[in-house]
């Protein structure tokens, strides 16, 4: 079978933009076209919002933070539930369903990927998908078929554990049976995967689960010449492109260190490349910051410590970016004549360069380049990932890491052998504050482990691995009957 012909429809609540699926989906036409050899025009997005790109197709029935999802997500586990909850679903997922059939019917779509319709922020998708797919199979047509990208599901948090009556009945479509492969970014999912189909396909799971699934890990390209020839005392970093050379005075941080009487040159960077939820506990990078400038003082340096958060707030729990405000005000005020700048830079960054009345915005992928460049290290001390996607960014652009050893990085990333200084249950060590201040002040140990880490995440999880993993799976659905 030649797969480079197929025509591929993605479907995600958010195309382009810097959340981690959008990412995952990016990440994935990257090996599709330049390893699969799927041209990029055979491919066709859906979605409610969506960079400036070819062939990709909006509709606001798909938006994660609709009216409608928010009440589906507010009331998941209330009984009884709102009255006319179930009917104004079923009118919402219908709509979707039309939508996404008129979608594969002008695009001529082969094989549907559908992404994170395992988790409840997409519950409306996920429904009106199960409807398309069931209303095929009644019909016994078998085309398109539809592969789920599970990234996270309603199995894998507290909150959704006792959905209601009405929940209940659509939870099938979760992403359901009516699929053809599954692919997880984690090996626990799959236990997860099974129960969906032991409780509403009992007869296909155990060969499905031979034969139509695989673990697809997140991976990240490294696209800059990091075996470039470097003098001693140089930093081992890609070279910051002009447009971004302006981004330290764009979030405030130039002034920030002038008012403090420091500069670029006097200044430690630590970057938190993730958004603003609780479970990144950004906290914690926080009180990294401080124990630092305790280190720098005792070494009698004088410098200035600046955290800088580059991802967005706003997708859960909103209230989490004042707490950390107000946390780091309270940390900043038990300590006298402090140094620390806490900078949430979410103002002037998006998922592209931009300017928009004479305001320029910078690329989130880009940031963590202009960070390695200024000797800064990234900090990760997340206490739960589906596997570790801005990790792998921080890592493919130099930056040095530290981390908490999360339930998926002990159980997937950390035989890998990266050199990561790392702490466990968000503890910080004197240890870890030892190795943050050596990656920060002692260049040529610091481009060891960059080179190190460099070196590991282009053999263990470079983009090969998404083509590689595909590849089998895509040809599987197409030319192998699933026996049951």
């Amino acid at each position: 079978m030649d797969i480079s012909k197929l025509r591929i429809g993605i479907i995600h609540s958010l195309i382009g933009k810097n959340d981690g699926v959008s990412i995952v989906i990016d990440q994935t036409v990257h090996a599709m076209v330049d390893k699969m050899d799927i041209k990029l025009g055979n491919i066709f997005f859906l979605g409610a919002h969506s960079s400036p790109r070819f062939n990709a197709e909006i509709n606001e029935v798909f938006w994660h933070k609709s009216d409608m999802h928010k009440e589906i997500l507010s009331t998941f586990n209330q009984e009884p539930p709102p009255a006319n909850l179930e009917d104004r679903i079923h009118k919402e997922a219908t709509f979707a369903k039309e939508f996404i059939a008129d979608w594969v019917n002008n695009n001529e779509i082969d094989l549907i990927i559908a992404h994170n319709t395992s988790h409840p922020y997409n519950f409306i998708t996920a429904v009106g998908l199960g409807y398309y797919f069931e209303e095929l199979n009644s019909q016994g047509i078998i085309w398109p078929k539809q592969l789920v990208w599970w990234h996270d599901s309603y199995f894998e948090r507290d909150i959704f554990a006792n959905p209601n009556s009405v929940i209940k009945k659509y939870l099938k479509f979760l992403p359901g049976t009516y699929v053809d492969g599954l692919a997880f970014i984690n090996h626990s999912q799959i236990e997860l995967g099974k129960k969906v189909f032991k409780k509403y396909d009992p007869e296909r799971a155990a060969n499905f689960f031979k034969e139509r699934a695989v673990v697809v890990p997140n991976t990240s390209e490294i696209e800059w010449n990091y075996e470039k020839y470097v003098e001693k005392g140089e930093l081992l970093a890609p070279d910051v492109q002009r447009y971004n050379k302006t981004f330290w005075r764009d979030i405030g941080l130039t002034d920030a260190l002038e008012e403090k009487g420091f500069d670029m040159e006097s200044t430690a960077i630590l970057l938190q490349h993730t958004r603003i939820v609780p479970r990144k506990k950004i906290e914690t990078a926080i009180d990294l910051a401080f124990r630092l400038e305790e280190k720098f003082e005792q070494e009698g340096v004088n410098k200035c410590v600046a955290l800088i958060v580059t991802g967005h707030s706003g997708d859960e729990q909103n209230q989490y970016k004042k707490w950390l405000k107000n946390y780091y005000r309270e940390q900043y005020a038990k300590r006298e004549h402090s140094n620390v700048i806490f900078i949430m830079g979410e103002g002037v960054i998006l998922s592209h360069r931009d300017i928009i009345v004479d305001k320029k915005y910078y690329k989130f992928a880009e940031l963590p380049g202009v960070v390695a460049a200024a000797g800064g290290i990234g900090t990760y001390f997340s206490e739960v990932e589906g596997f570790g996607n801005n990790l792998l960014e921080l890592i493919s652009f130099g930056v040095p890491t530290v981390i908490n050893k999360y339930e998926v990085y002990k159980e997937e990333i950390e035989k890998i052998g990266f050199k990561l200084p790392a702490t466990e249950k968000c503890e910080i060590t004197q240890e870890l504050v030892d190795e943050s201040y050596r990656l920060l002040t002692d260049i040529e140990y610091r481009n060891q482990v960059v080179m190190h880490n460099l070196v590991t995440l282009e053999e263990n999880l470079g983009h090969h691995i998404i083509a590689e993993k595909l590849k089998g799976l895509i040809k599987d659905i197409f030319t192998k009957v699933l026996i049951t």
